[in-house]
């Protein structure tokens, strides 16, 4: 393989745990095929790791492993094999999570969600993509998978020079899956990300301690997880708001199958227009998509969040319950307690945080990398 050298900057960010490395880091680069692996060096011509490279992006190498050995079927035999011990062990009965959380599990570019013998891959590096024939014999070895989904059409693909693209190998349409005793439908050829949001799971199973015999509004409900969760533990009535008509199929078709229908009411609107004029809630579940995507972004998606904040504290019963989320890893978990706490001083409206939420645990944060940390979901009370 080819040896990349870094310079001492590339140094300090390796040695603070680093996996991202951009064209400033290195003393030394020769031309690399865009995902060609290679091998990194110090500024003293010592081995530091195994990365793959791409000229094309402004992240110029991404670091794949500290040992000294080619990245290939064997190389993710044993990786998966890890993760696969790791996620069994914190969900041992269940049959869909996530198996890889890329940088979290130090396999930068790749996500695997599990769904009982369906595998739902994403590749979003040039990387990834030119390993995937090693990764799906390591798969094939590891797993008794019945189908594998390549859900290929991420944004982030572009800024690699690939193309978008979704590839089914075993498996032509979606498929049910039970998390919690709960069924649904997964999508992964039509829904958002892999077809299904795993990373929201705790949180879930923590809102059901709050909801017995309340009126729910679970706005930005998506295919109504959130929702099925609530009238499962007893929610007097649910309403579940999301714009996409899709969106609430797919909800209407869960609700369907765990014969939940007669509890949850689905309404097609955009969130702030349906705040206009909805209802008082004891409980509301605030689970907007990502409103800030790049740190550019910053202050219109934190404007926002702003205003949905507001609006539902608007609609909440005294005593009621407030659980505010955001996937958005440029919006810290500090800005959003903040947004929170001017909101409710605002309206005047005091408040109790009851608990924290994060992303599932198998989706862990890679702590060098504080973007890994993406979810937060605080549980307020008014008072």
């Amino acid at each position: 393989m080819k040896e990349a050298i870094l310079n001492p900057r590339g140094l300090k960010k390796a040695l603070s745990g680093g996996l991202w490395f951009r064209k400033e880091d290195f003393l030394k680069i020769p031309p690399f095929a865009p995902g060609e692996p290679g091998l990194l060096l110090t500024p003293h011509g010592q081995f530091w790791g195994i990365a793959y490279f791409n000229p094309k992006s402004l992240i110029t190498a991404r670091l794949l492993s500290r040992e000294k050995r080619p990245p290939d079927r064997e190389f993710f035999k044993k990786r998966l094999k890890q993760c696969l011990e790791q996620r069994k062990g914190l969900y041992p009965q269940e049959e869909a999570f996530r198996l890889v959380h890329g940088e979290g599990d130090l396999l930068p570019g790749l996500t695997i969600d599990l769904y009982h013998q369906v595998a739902v891959i994403q590749l979003s590096t040039a990387g990834m993509e030119r390993l995937k024939p090693y990764l799906l014999e390591a798969l094939k070895v590891l797993l008794p998978l019945k189908g594998v989904v390549l859900k290929n059409d991420l944004p982030a693909r572009k800024e690699e020079g690939l193309p978008l693209y979704t590839e089914a190998l075993g498996v032509s349409e979606g498929f049910e899956v039970t998390i919690d005793d709960l069924k649904f439908f997964i999508d992964p050829f039509e829904g958002q990300k892999t077809g299904f949001f795993l990373d929201q799971r705790e949180n879930r199973r923590k809102i059901c301690r709050y909801v017995q015999g309340k009126t729910v509004l679970d706005l930005f409900s998506y295919t109504g997880a959130f929702s099925l969760y609530a009238a499962q533990a007893g929610a007097a009535k649910v309403l579940a708001v999301d714009r996409s008509e899709k969106a609430l199929e797919m909800a209407e078709r869960n609700a369907s199958l765990n014969r939940l229908s007669g509890k949850i009411t689905l309404i097609k609107d955009e969130v702030e227009h349906f705040l206009t004029y909805a209802p008082e809630a004891e409980v509301i579940i605030l689970d907007p998509p990502a409103l800030i995507k790049k740190k550019k972004a910053y202050e219109k998606g934190k404007h926002r969040y702003r205003r949905l904040i507001q609006m539902s504290l608007q609609r909440l019963t005294k005593g009621g319950i407030l659980l505010a989320c955001s996937c958005s890893q440029f919006l810290p978990l500090e800005d959003l307690l903040k947004l929170c706490r001017e909101e409710g001083t605002k309206l005047g409206r005091e408040m109790q945080l009851l608990e924290i939420g994060l992303q599932a645990p198998d989706h862990p944060v890679y702590l060098p990398m504080p973007g890994t940390l993406y979810l937060k979901a605080l549980f307020l009370r008014v008072i």
